[in-house]
Order: C-alpha cells, then sequence, then structure tokens
C-alpha cells in the first residue's frame, strides 16, 4: 500500500501521541478521532491507517488509537 502525505503526517503525530476518539452523541457510532497537536479530524485517514494494520486501537483503552509494529517501521523507514 501506498502511504499518502497525510497518513505519514498522522503516523508521525501517533509516534509523539496517541489519538483518541471523541464521541459526538451517546451513539456509539457517533464519533471522530482526533489529537491534540492538530486541530484536523483524524477520523478518516486513521480509519484507513487500522484497516492497512499501521495503526490501532489501544489493547487498554478502545477509545485510544496507538501505532503497531508495522507503522514504527514505516514510520522510520520514510522519515529516518
Amino acid at each position: 500500500m501506498t502511504i499518502s502525505p497525510a497518513q505519514l503526517r498522522t503516523l508521525s503525530l501517533l509516534h509523539t501521541k496517541p489519538a483518541r476518539r471523541v464521541y459526538r452523541s451517546h451513539r456509539t457510532d457517533d464519533y471522530g478521532w482526533v489529537h491534540d497537536d492538530t486541530h484536523v479530524r483524524l477520523t478518516v485517514t486513521l480509519h484507513r491507517l487500522f484497516s492497512s494494520g499501521y495503526a490501532m486501537l489501544s489493547p487498554e483503552n478502545r477509545n485510544v488509537a496507538v501505532l503497531t509494529a508495522k507503522g514504527r517501521a514505516t514510520l522510520i523507514a520514510r522519515c529516518g
């Protein structure tokens, strides 16, 4: 899979700190992913990273997104 610049930026953000899920209502499917270091919602980009195996939900907290080993390796290979 080709990593887009937006996905690479998101991997970089996840390397510094996990993203978190923010619910907009009481419905379980009404949420967005945010990161403290950006004002842009990461929902679409993060879902692509989830499905490609570059990011995952934290085993301790399903409302937190973290890098996988694959995501970390890709980030190191691309950014040094």
